[in-house]
C-alpha cells in the first residue's frame, strides 16, 4: 500500500527585530502626530481669543477713554480695510474712538532688535498733533536692571508724551528722522533721550519708531478721512 507524498513543512517567517521596531515606531509616530493635531486644533481658538484680548486691552491702556476699536489692515497699495481677525499676520492699525465717535488716536505695532532679543512694542500716533503721544513695550528680554528700564524709567517714557513725527505730505516722508541721542543731550522734539547705561535698548526704541513711522504715517495720511469716520 502506497502513501501520498506529504508536502514539506515550511518554517514560519521570522520578522527581523529591526523591522518590528520600525513598525512599532511608525505606529507610535502616527498616534503622536494625531494627538498633536487634535491638541493644536483644540487650543488654537482659545489662544487666538486670549491674544486678541491682550491686544485690545493694550490699546485701551494706551488710549484712555476709548469706547470703540477698529482694526485696519494695510493693503499693498497703501489703502486700508477693516479687519475681522486681529491675529492675521498683516500690517495693522488700531484706531480708537470715544463715546461720541471721535478719533482718539491710532495704535501701531512695531519691533526692533535690542541687546538680548527682539523688543516688541506698541505706540500711539496722534494725527492731530502729528506726534507720538504714548509708548508701551509688549515683549522684551533685555538685561534686568538695565535694558528693561525702557518699560519703567519715567524720564525715558516722558519722551513719548509728545514726540514729534511730522510728515511732509507732498513727499510722504518724515520731516525729521526719529533718533535716540545720548542721555541729557536732547534738544529737538523728534529726539529720544536715552537711558544712561541702557543705550543699546534706548537706541532700539528710536530705530523701531523711526522705521515704523516712515511706513505707517503715509498710509494714515492717505486714509485719514476713512479712519476718522470709522469706515
Amino acid at each position: 500500500m502506497s502513501h501520498a507524498a506529504q508536502p514539506p513543512k515550511t518554517a514560519p517567517v521570522q520578522i527581523p527585530a529591526s523591522a518590528m521596531m520600525i513598525r512599532v515606531m511608525g505606529v507610535v509616530s502616527l498616534v503622536c502626530g494625531l494627538l498633536i493635531v487634535i491638541t493644536y486644533q483644540g487650543t488654537l481658538q482659545p489662544i487666538r481669543r486670549n491674544q486678541e484680548t491682550i491686544l485690545r486691552e493694550s490699546v485701551a491702556q494706551l488710549l484712555p477713554g476709548v469706547q470703540k476699536q477698529i482694526i485696519y489692515q494695510v493693503q499693498p497699495d497703501g489703502s486700508v480695510r477693516i479687519l475681522d481677525d486681529v491675529q492675521a499676520s498683516v500690517p495693522k492699525l488700531f484706531a480708537g474712538y470715544n463715546s461720541s465717535g471721535a478719533l482718539l488716536g491710532i495704535v501701531i505695532e512695531t519691533s526692533e532688535r535690542g541687546y538680548a532679543d527682539v523688543i516688541k512694542a506698541m505706540y500711539v500716533y496722534s494725527p492731530e498733533k502729528q506726534a507720538i503721544v504714548d509708548f508701551k513695550v509688549i515683549e522684551l528680554k533685555e538685561t534686568p536692571g538695565l535694558g528693561d528700564k525702557i518699560t519703567s524709567d519715567r524720564d525715558f517714557l516722558a519722551n513719548f508724551r509728545n514726540l514729534e513725527a511730522k510728515l511732509d505730505a507732498a513727499r510722504e516722508k518724515l520731516l525729521h528722522a526719529i533718533v535716540t541721542v545720548k542721555h541729557g543731550t536732547k534738544k529737538n522734539p523728534w529726539e529720544v533721550d536715552a537711558i544712561s547705561g541702557a543705550t543699546i535698548s534706548s537706541r532700539a526704541v528710536g530705530r523701531m519708531l523711526d522705521k515704523s513711522a516712515r511706513q505707517a504715517l503715509p498710509v494714515i495720511a492717505r486714509n485719514l478721512g476713512r479712519i476718522q469716520r470709522g469706515e
